[in-house]
Order: structure tokens, then sequence, then C-alpha cells
């Protein structure tokens, strides 16, 4: 697990510089012009519960407060999706926090972020955003029968890191800003190790934003767009994975695949359908009548419906809904449909790869990480 949750740092890195097109590993002596940006900001907020007696007395000994800096990169006019999203900040950050509960732990993290704004910069004095951060967060207490039992949230060390909300800042010179953020926090494990319930946050910030360039030499004048040209994408994907089925279980294999063929009718936005199948190990020891014929208990079918937000040419969020032709209740798939969401980003080769999460009802059943292949016509 140490080896595959490493693998999301390695994914970070790639997406928050090659998918947005800062550095060109290639030829970095013709990096295109961007403005840089470096946040610092503190916050605070309530956690959450999750329902059991233990939970809520972590919850209620718990004071928490997290810091974030984070380096954000700005690109002007001649990007194509620089004008699509009114010129967002895409960048990386650094995470730590403490819940002053030694149940819990002191938790960082390192992830990739963007910053969407609602209009074009006018020069306006007061900015809205949107933003999504998602990375890979360490150094939590997770639970132990005997070491460490009260910790029923998190059964894992290493954990995923997601944080989504509202922006705004106030201008106070050409260069520097207050800001302040309110959104939803969130640690999870996938159900690679349980308990897994989730650490949730609902964090308020404040900060200071300074740009480190220090005169803007890019346009963000030109915001207008060609027309859009309508076409179809394939995708091809394997997509392995861990679980614990129960708390003490050995983690056992699973692995998803799939076929994907969408209609991308925008700069923004792809939609169509797939096959997929899944696979589970250790079914053995969780079938209770065993069939004549063992590869229905393994194996699962379902039906997809995709939509890809494209954030960038080749960086792009894949979520949807499936729903299952076949499925196994003893391998968790106790609901008939289930849902996924993620980060995906593709290489000038067609090759992607990315990590999405594979849920029932918002409950995980796995991380999927994910490689595959785009073919465009």
């Amino acid at each position: 697990m140490g080896v595959i949750k490493s693998a999301l740092l390695a994914v970070l890195i790639i997406i928050s510089f090659q998918a947005w097109g800062q550095i060109d590993l290639s030829k970095s002596k013709k990096s295109p012009k961007f403005e840089k940006y470096l946040d610092l900001s503190v916050e605070g907020g309530p956690m959450l519960g999750n329902g059991s007696d233990f939970g809520e007395q972590i919850r209620n000994s718990s004071s928490y407060i997290g810091v974030d800096a984070r380096l954000g990169f700005r690109r002007g006019s001649e990007n194509l999706y620089s004008k699509v999203y009114r010129f967002p900040t895409f960048g990386v950050g650094f995470y730590g926090s403490t819940f002053h509960n030694a149940n819990v732990g002191e938790p960082n993290a390192l992830y990739f972020f963007l910053n969407m704004p609602f209009t074009f910069p006018r020069y306006q004095k007061v900015r809205f955003s949107y933003f999504a951060s998602y990375g890979l967060s360490y150094n939590f207490n997770p639970f132990d029968p005997e070491e460490n039992p009260l910790n029923l949230f998190i059964g894992s060390y290493r954990n995923v890191y997601a944080h989504l909300g509202f922006r705004a800042a106030v201008s106070l010179t050409d260069r520097t800003a207050l800001s302040s953020t309110f959104g939803f926090k969130h640690f999870s494990n996938g159900a690679s190790s349980l308990p897994n319930s989730g650490i949730n946050l609902f964090p308020f910030s404040l900060g200071v934003q300074y740009r480190l360039t220090k005169e803007s030499e890019m346009d963000f004048k030109d915001t207008s767009l060609p027309k859009h040209q309508s076409k179809t994408a394939i995708h091809f994907h394997v997509a392995p994975g861990v679980k614990e089925y129960f708390v003490g279980d050995t983690k056992h294999f699973k692995m998803g695949t799939g076929i994907h063929v969408l209609r991308e009718f925008s700069y923004k936005h792809r939609f169509g359908l797939g096959l997929e199948h899944f696979y589970s190990g250790g079914w053995e020891t969780r079938v209770r009548e065993p069939r004549e014929n063992s590869f229905w208990d393994a194996n699962s079918f379902a039906v997809f419906g995709s939509w890809e937000w494209l954030l960038t040419e080749k960086l792009y969020a894949p979520m949807g809904v499936g729903v299952y032709a076949h499925r196994n209740r003893f391998n968790d798939e106790w609901n008939w449909f289930y849902q996924r969401i993620g980060l995906r980003y593709r290489f000038d080769n067609n090759l992607f790869t990315g990590l999405s999460i594979k849920a029932h009802k918002g409950r995980a059943d796995f991380f999927e990480w994910t490689v595959g292949y785009s073919i465009f016509n």
C-alpha cells in the first residue's frame, strides 16, 4: 500500500506542472509565460461525527486548526482553456493541521488545486471563485484495537485529501490581497483499511495572497473563443486497487476494466456510455453457497453513464453512475447502482492515468488507480 499511495504524489506532480502546461519537460527553455502566486492561510471549523459513541467523544474533545501554503500559476489569453475558465489558477500546496487530540494525529497533506473565478477579471477589487484541492495526506494516528480503539473514523496512516468550496479575495495593493474560503474537507482511504467513515470538516479560512511576478506581461483582454468542433472519444482503462471487507480483514485485490464511448459537445463536457467489469479477489472467503461456475462469484458487470468535465485539453474529471447487470452482495456490491468521481491526465501519446473512487450511495467501495488509452476521431 505504501508504494500504491506514493504513486499519487507522482500523479499530482505530473498534473500540477505538465497538465496546465506551465513547464514543458522536453522544452524547458521555451516555457510559456505565466503569473505566479503565493497563498498563506489559517483555517478552523467543526468536525462531523460518525454516529458512534467513540466518534462523539473524539469530536467533542477535538479542536481543529489547519494552515495552507500554496503556489499557483495563471495563464493568459494565449491559452485556450485559460479563456474557457476565465483565467483560473492551478498549482500545488502543502497543508498542516492539528486536532489537539492524540487519537486523531496531526495530519499533513501535499495536494494539487484549481481555483476557478466566476467572472472574467476586470481588475475588480473584490473577486469570487470556487476551488477544489485533491492530494495525499499522512501522519494520522489510525485505529488500532489495542493502541487506539477510539479512532473509529480512519484506519490508515495515509489517506486521500479532498477540499471543495468557495473563495473571496479583496485586493489591498496591486500585488497583495486578503482571501477567505468556506467549504467541505474530507479524508478517506477508500475502504482500503477499515474503519473508514472518514474525517469530515467544514472549515473557514483567512489568508493573504501575494503575486510573485513583478509585472504581468500577459494578455488577459482577449476572451474570444473559436467555435468548438464536436468529436468522439473512446476510452479503454484498467483500474486496480485493494479493499478490506471488515475490520481486521486482509487486504484483497480488486480491479475494474472498461470501455467508454463519449461525445465531446463543448470545450468543457463529454457525455457517453460504457461497459464495465469488476473482479473481486478473495471471494472464496465470503461466499456462503458456492456455485458450480465460480466465475460469477468473482466477477461483476455493469453499464456506465459517463460525464467528463474537461479542465484543460489533457486534464479532466471523470464522473457518472453505473447500473449493475450482474453483482455479488458478498463482494460489497450491496446496491444496484454505483457512482464514480476522480481526476485523470492524458499524455501526448493518448495514454492516460489518474485516481478515482467507486462508491455505493456515497459509501466507498475502493480507490481505482487507473491507466488507459484514448482514441479520438
